[in-house]
């Protein structure tokens, strides 16, 4: 692999307004810090995080279309919300930054269920986009109406809700308009998700039938 890859902008250098994320070799151990745009544009491995928040009566899940504005995948469907780990940052504080920036959902409703369930490694420019991620995963389930989520406008055209089978079918069925593409990891993911789906209404009829008695 080329080292031009890895000269990237000196820092002192950046305005402190302008976003600094790291970038990473392939075992995730960090090389150094850039800007979002600089590290996107050169195809570092960057650190991302994002949440599939699904609500368990009905098992749909919060999507949201990206505004037309956005630089990178604009206009495309995606899942409740995601963003970049900045270099100051936890991947936890992240995602509960980008949850509450993009859809309006508070930390402390997001925490009471929030689990990481797999870390995704996808190189977009395989599929003619930009970006190369390993992403941190994280499912939330929340019983909240479409009117509790608030969208960041500049970020997000539409929030809305999905039948979880229909994500699925879409990315399994390689959906254009999706952003999430079809990957063994993404199947894998999905897999995770299931199972905690799944012992979440096990846990539910448990404590059902314990009130029953």
């Amino acid at each position: 692999m080329s080292l031009n890859k890895y000269k990237v902008t000196d820092t002192k250098e950046i305005e402190e307004a302008e976003e600094l994320i790291n970038y990473y070799d392939d075992d995730y151990e960090r090389i150094g810090t850039t800007t979002r745009k600089e590290g996107i544009d050169k195809n570092l491995l960057l650190e991302a995080v994002q949440v599939w928040i699904i609500n368990p009566k009905n098992k749909q899940v919060l999507m949201q279309r990206r505004s037309e504005d956005k630089e990178n995948d604009s206009n495309m469907i995606d899942v409740s919300a995601s963003g970049h780990v900045k270099s100051n940052e936890t991947p936890l504080q992240a995602i509960l930054r980008e949850s509450k920036e993009e859809i309006g959902i508070e930390p402390e409703e997001l925490m009471k269920t929030l689990k990481e369930v797999a870390i995704v490694e996808l190189d977009l420019s395989k599929f003619g986009r930009k970006g190369n991620y390993f992403t941190h995963e994280y499912v939330a389930f929340v019983e909240k109406p479409i009117s509790y989520y608030k969208k960041q406008d500049e970020e997000v055209k539409k929030l809305f809700f999905m039948k979880y089978e229909e994500v699925k079918e879409k990315i399994r069925n390689k959906d254009k308009s999706m952003r999430i593409p079809k990957i063994r990891q993404t199947e894998e993911l999905l897999y995770k998700i299931d199972e905690n789906l799944y012992n979440l209404s096990k846990r539910k009829k448990g404590e059902l039938e314990c009130e029953e008695r």
